[in-house]
């Protein structure tokens, strides 16, 4: 492995001077990301178990893993990790994985948990938002991993199967460089840990985690990402469902009781309700005031019925008898209606074989 890689201090990262750039390049610091994932963890709930930094000599390119004290599962402690650099190399990319307890290798998603941004415009913002939303859903990628683990122990592979996989892996994903081939393929042989089957995908996995544990920081989070992703794809593991979110009952007896205001605010429940029955009373008035169907018929024979609409549901007998003879007039005069005439000039007449479709029209 190239010698410039190496583990560092936080403090060496954050000593690093930032560059200058004329274009349109946007510098996101070590340190600001650092202090954001430290103050996002801890505002969720999260405390620091272990950090580790690796930086190239120069310190511009960088990467940071956190091990939590998140653990629901004895085998996979919670972790976040974080990968940046100031020479337009790297794009900034975060993430929730897994740090592996009996090989300290790491875990990190295939599709989920993994954010990247190009350097530019408003990334040092956006970066602090992703930062936020990647560790409020902390928990569900974490049961992905850890359902994928499961099922990683279910399924069987023999030598060849595992050579296979690892010639994928090396020549068509070229996400491991000919040094960590030859530690995975050193595992196969002879393993350094202890599984409950050594022929399982879970242990081939953790030879290839292992191995990536020495990929540059450029390429360690997004060659974990398609480690993950491939194995997940080719063996279809589920997607675990994301948590349910429910409105706690304090927070409806909060509105109820009008936010603990005084007696002249306006409470919203109370606003919406009177609306919704204002809206039914006035529907209810419109049916109750169509009172009567009346009908008619014109000159040309055709018959039409309509309803005689009343201002008010109730009437009194003197409206009665004006009902009854608008009634008497619609139905002994039809020749009083009025007819509306249009004035569209169409001739709708065929057209001759000859000319074409006789489908078609002239206008």
């Amino acid at each position: 492995m190239p010698k410039k890689i190496k583990n560092c201090s936080k403090d060496y990262l954050t000593s690093i001077a930032l560059p200058v750039y004329e274009d349109s390049y946007t510098v996101i610091s070590h340190a600001s990301v650092i202090d954001m994932s430290m103050a996002e963890l801890k505002t969720a709930g999260f405390t620091v178990k272990e950090e580790e930094y690796r930086a190239t000599a120069d310190g511009k390119i960088a990467q940071g893993a956190y091990k939590l004290h998140y653990n629901s599962d004895p085998e996979l402690y919670m972790m976040f990790a974080w990968t940046n650099s100031y020479n337009k190399q790297v794009r900034f990319r975060c993430g929730i994985g897994a740090h592996i307890n009996s090989t300290g290798a790491r875990m990190v998603c295939g599709e989920m948990g993994n954010w990247s941004r190009k350097h530019t415009g408003t990334a040092d913002e956006e970066t602090a938002k992703t930062i936020k939303d990647q560790i409020a859903n902390a928990q569900m990628y974490y049961n992905q991993l850890v359902a994928d683990k499961e099922n990683m122990k279910k399924i069987i592979m023999n030598k060849r199967r595992q050579a296979q996989m690892l010639g994928i892996l090396f020549a068509e994903y070229q996400i491991l460089t000919t040094e960590q081939a030859s530690m995975v393929r050193q595992q196969m042989d002879k393993s350094l840990f202890i599984f409950d089957d050594p022929d399982s995908l879970w242990a081939f996995y953790n030879y290839v985690t292992l191995a990536l544990q020495h990929s540059h920081p450029k390429t360690w989070m997004e060659d974990q990402r398609i480690l993950h992703y491939f194995i997940s794809t080719i063996n279809n593991f589920a997607k675990v469902p994301a948590p349910i979110v429910t409105v706690e009952e304090n927070v409806i007896l909060t509105l109820e009781n009008n936010y603990g205001q005084p007696e002249n605010q306006l409470n919203m429940l109370n606003e919406i309700e009177k609306i919704e029955i204002v809206e039914v009373e006035e529907e209810k008035v419109i049916e109750d005031s169509i009172d009567e169907i009346i009908q008619y018929t014109d000159p040309a024979g055709n018959t039409f019925e309509a309803p005689v609409v009343l201002p008010f549901a109730k009437h009194d007998d003197e409206t009665e008898e004006v009902i009854e003879a608008v009634i008497e007039v619609n139905l002994n005069e039809p020749e009083e209606a009025v007819i509306i005439e249009d004035d569209f000039d169409m001739d709708f007449s065929s057209v001759s074989e000859d000319e074409g479709d006789d489908s078609s029209f002239i206008f």
